[in-house]
């Protein structure tokens, strides 16, 4: 499925219509999330005002990067973050290429990036003092959080990263304040429709 660039209903500044981004009527598709949408925005919006870091972990096609994505693109969230950032990590992943995209959601940047230019640096900069939701889908080891995570500045202003993994471990690894969440699967009922 194409991943495709929404405005949205209302009006979003220039940061959040880059950052958000939307699978065409998700809310249609998607079954048996709710309460699990509900818990991780619970864990998203209210809490430490620390940075947390929330974990989604599970079996591969449990629906990880779904309930994410749900999650992502909910208006409460879009309005409650300052800006909002979605990469995708997986096995091979480049860390300058993946900051260089955080960088350009979060920053409404167009144009290429300069290889010469220090971007984690200039990422951490960006974000200082707002409010930040970062998004990393399907990370596989701990050592892609310890690349980038250096890169999400601490604050007392209740950012958080949300990371989807299908290892158990590093969902534990990277824990902050939040438990990892585990993600169940779908009950029979719920399988049917």
């Amino acid at each position: 499925m194409e991943v495709v660039e929404t405005s949205g209903e209302g009006t979003l500044s220039s940061a959040e219509h880059s950052t958000r981004r939307s699978f065409p009527s998700i809310e249609e598709e998607v079954v048996g999330f709710e309460k699990d949408a509900e818990s991780i925005m619970k864990k998203l919006i209210q809490g430490t005002k620390e940075l947390d870091v929330i974990s989604i972990f599970g079996m591969p096609g449990l629906g990880k990067t779904t309930l994410a994505r749900k999650v992502y693109d909910n208006p409460s969230i879009v309005n409650y973050f300052d800006v909002k950032a979605w990469c995708s990590v997986s096995q091979a992943y480049n860390r300058i290429k993946l900051l260089g995209e955080i960088f350009k959601q979060v920053t409404d940047h167009k144009s290429e990036i300069d290889e010469d230019v220090d971007i984690a640096d200039k990422l951490q900069k960006t974000l200082k003092g707002r409010r930040y939701l970062i998004v990393l889908d399907d990370i596989w080891e701990v050592d892609a959080w310890e690349d980038l995570g250096l890169c999400f500045p601490k604050g007392e202003d209740g950012s958080r990263v949300m990371v989807t993994t299908r290892i158990e471990e590093v969902a534990k690894h990277l824990q902050h304040c939040s438990d990892p969440y585990s993600l169940r699967f779908l009950t029979l009922e719920e399988s049917w429709e």
